[in-house]
């Protein structure tokens, strides 16, 4: 008995200007169905590689004025521009959240997240950690200025060196009213980073990460409200992470007075805690558990005492001799 040809095509959502198989056989319903199976996987996976926005970047602001505005702007004026912008704000008072809607209303990529309580930054880091849905986080600080190419430089950094985990890089200090005061220097290689870890060798608003990573150690501790940062780079030194810092700078950073008042003997204890007890996970010299207390240090000295002696300090910084 003859069997009559039958003509077969696949389903219409594969169908138009992307793919379109037409063909005449004798049903074969396996034959057909490895076709099906084999164009349709292809075709997802090349769309979604397309589709994904590979950078969310990472904020969180409490009481940003004035400089919220020049921090969101530098993010907006990126070369690279495929990007989530997710900022939280912390039950700000002084008009940061209505500063936010209105950027929120004028630039899609944004995305506000307002807390009805002050959280603090470690748990705000931690929930927009997990919120995320793209593979790299970008972190930004609301009184910092991203410098213009910032994310493209890391994300074709990154895109070269696939066992990179956490990526830095250089500051330039600028004081409030946008002047340069320096150019802050970090260690550029994993090894070096790793042997410095407990310098904090990370200038935090320049970190880019990968977010798989971050959130497999355990990523931003929610109970920190201050130095988390240096609690999670101890962690990733421990797990085995790939650290990089770029030769060149990423953000402008603000460096004021009340920088240095909000790092009092308060913050300085918690760095100390922090300090020695990272020493002890990834098993330090006993000059690293020495030099963290320069610290507490700095932070029981008088205001403008405190200003001198950082910037004294500075001269002996092993994270600037590269």
């Amino acid at each position: 008995m003859n069997k009559k040809p039958i003509k077969h095509s696949l389903p219409a959502k594969l169908s138009g200007n992307i793919l379109v198989i037409s063909f005449q056989l004798v049903p074969c319903p396996e034959i057909i169905s490895s076709i099906k199976v084999f164009h349709t996987n292809n075709f997802s996976q090349s769309m979604l590689n397309e589709m994904t926005t590979p950078i969310t970047v990472l904020m969180s602001v409490y009481n940003g004025m004035p400089y919220l505005q020049d921090a969101i702007d530098g993010i907006l004026k990126q070369t690279f521009t495929d990007f989530k912008f997710l900022i939280f704000d912390d039950a700000s008072t002084d008009g940061t959240g209505q500063l936010l809607a209105q950027y929120a209303l004028q630039d899609p990529r944004i995305e506000i997240v307002t807390n009805d309580l002050n959280y603090g930054l470690g748990a705000n880091l931690a929930r927009g950690v997990e919120m995320a849905q793209t593979p790299w986080i970008a972190r930004m600080d609301a009184d910092d200025i991203a410098v213009p190419n910032r994310l493209e430089l890391q994300l074709e950094y990154v895109s070269k060196h696939h066992d990179v985990s956490i990526l830095g890089g250089y500051a330039i200090d600028i004081d409030n009213q946008g002047n340069i005061i320096s150019t802050r220097k970090v260690p550029t290689s994993h090894q070096k980073i790793k042997q410095l870890v407990w310098t904090n060798p990370f200038i935090h608003g320049t970190v880019f990460f990968k977010r798989e990573s971050i959130l497999q150690v355990g990523s931003y501790s929610r109970q920190l409200p201050k130095r988390q940062d240096y609690q999670l780079w101890f962690r990733c030194a421990k797990a085995n992470l790939q650290f990089a810092n770029l030769s060149t700078p990423l953000i402008y950073y603000r460096f004021t007075d009340n920088t240095l008042q909000r790092n009092n003997w308060k913050v300085a204890l918690t760095h100390l805690v922090i300090g020695w007890q990272g020493c002890w996970m990834i098993q330090a010299s006993p000059f690293a558990y020495l030099a963290v207390t320069k610290q507490l240090v700095i932070g029981l000295l008088p205001s403008p005492l405190r200003y001198f002696a950082y910037h004294w300090l500075r001269k002996f910084d092993p994270r600037s001799q590269n």
